[in-house]
């Protein structure tokens, strides 16, 4: 399927650098923005929100219930491939000169930033739950979240791993053919999964953590979305026909890959609800054609999808915040109270909460740094493109 899908012979995708290409980035012109990535970046935002949402209505105490967020958990993973697909889309060659700036500014500063106030929420409530010290408390969970991801911004620890494998990409392996890399990467990413999946700890110094939370950070767990995103960006023209021609095999994939996941954990194989299973790496990939061949055969991506993408990455550092003081109140209105109302309630407010703190933030000038910038809409279908900041150099879709 993946070959399939770049559509292209291995001695094209390994050719040496196209001079147009090379000439065109050098002069700073902005690759074609990919209007599918849009649609693909929004459901996999809202995928990873409902899933709390349902968790904090539902918990996981039905069959049911575990099947629905096992199949959201997709999500996280789809924004790693997003991520290396639109960087190898816009620089297929090299990287610009304030290429670690703007990513360190905007992405990495939010990280840290928002890892030190969720360490102090935590060890707010840890102190009044367990009388734990406030102080010690705080400083030990800081430093878990800032420098092991040790809370649900991660993710961006992996994707700056990315950013670094992306140069080596670059540099050394355009001498191998794709199909190459691509099994390569795909033996590796099925191994390390399989390990932590199906062996117990080891009896080592944090082997149960290591088991449960930290194997996730190392970038080897995500190496084949990154891989199969290089390349599909580096030819979309000839990823995008491949899509296009192979609509009905794709959902055939789709249907057998969500499939295998939900007997695994009907038969408590692997029960854990995580895109960190093995069995989530088919289904993720298989998630992120099918909804890019939809982005494909719509006439125009809805409005409302491209602001849940301009927000996605305010969404997805806000919406615990708002989760955790709005579920406050949801358990208290019956109606509420374990209903799918509640979880839509949850849904709908998590996500304008953070989108209207995004915004609010991005009109201060120094807001973007604190909680990073809002993204670009899509100029090919309309949408206005947010005035850059007076102080800040205006940042392509990267």
């Amino acid at each position: 399927m993946e070959a399939k899908a770049i559509g292209k012979p291995n001695d094209q995708i390994t050719n040496k650098p196209n001079d147009k290409a090379e000439v065109t980035q050098a002069k700073g012109i902005q690759a074609k923005i990919i209007n599918e990535l849009f649609l693909l970046r929004a459901i996999a935002c809202l995928s990873i929100v409902l899933l709390h949402c349902i968790h904090r209505i539902y918990g996981n105490d039905t069959l049911t219930i575990q099947m629905v967020t096992l199949l959201m958990t997709f999500g996280t993973p789809t924004f790693v491939f997003i991520s290396e697909f639109i960087l190898s889309h816009s620089y297929p060659h090299t990287i610009p000169k304030d290429f670690w700036g703007k990513r360190l500014s905007y992405i990495l500063v939010p990280y840290v930033l928002f890892g030190i106030f969720y360490a102090g929420m935590k060890a707010v409530e840890a102190s009044l739950a367990t009388a734990a010290p406030l102080a010690q408390t705080f400083a030990e969970l800081s430093l878990r979240h800032v420098l092991i991801g040790d809370y649900h911004g991660y993710f961006i620890l992996i994707i700056f791993q990315f950013y670094c494998l992306h140069r080596l990409f670059q540099v050394y392996l355009k001498r191998y053919s794709a199909r190459l890399v691509l099994s390569i990467s795909l033996v590796i990413n099925l191994a390390y999964l399989a390990f932590f999946n199906f062996t117990e700890p080891m009896n080592i110094p944090y082997g149960d953590y290591i088991w449960s939370k930290l194997y996730w950070v190392p970038c080897v767990g995500w190496l084949f979305y990154f891989t199969l995103a290089y390349y599909c960006g580096r030819n979309y023209e000839a990823f995008k026909e491949g899509v296009r021609r192979n609509g009905l095999w794709i959902l055939v994939f789709l249907l057998v890959a969500s499939s295998v996941p939900l007997y695994l954990l009907q038969q408590g194989i692997l029960v854990d609800i995580s895109s960190k299973r093995v069995d989530m790496l088919f289904f993720t990939v298989a998630m992120s054609l099918f909804l890019f061949y939809i982005g494909l055969r719509l006439q125009e991506i809805p409005r409302w999808m491209l602001t849940i993408s301009r927000y996605s990455f305010g969404i997805y550092l806000f919406h615990p915040l708002y989760l955790a003081v709005m579920v406050l109140v949801v358990r208290k209105v019956p109606f509420l109270d374990g209903t799918v109302a509640g979880v839509i309630v949850l849904l709908l407010g998590s996500t304008l909460g953070s989108i209207v703190t995004l915004h609010l933030l991005n009109k201060w000038s120094w807001g973007p740094y604190f909680a990073g910038r809002v993204g670009k809409g899509s100029t090919e279908m309309g949408s206005k493109e947010p005035k850059p900041l007076k102080l800040l150099p205006n940042i392509a879709n990267d």
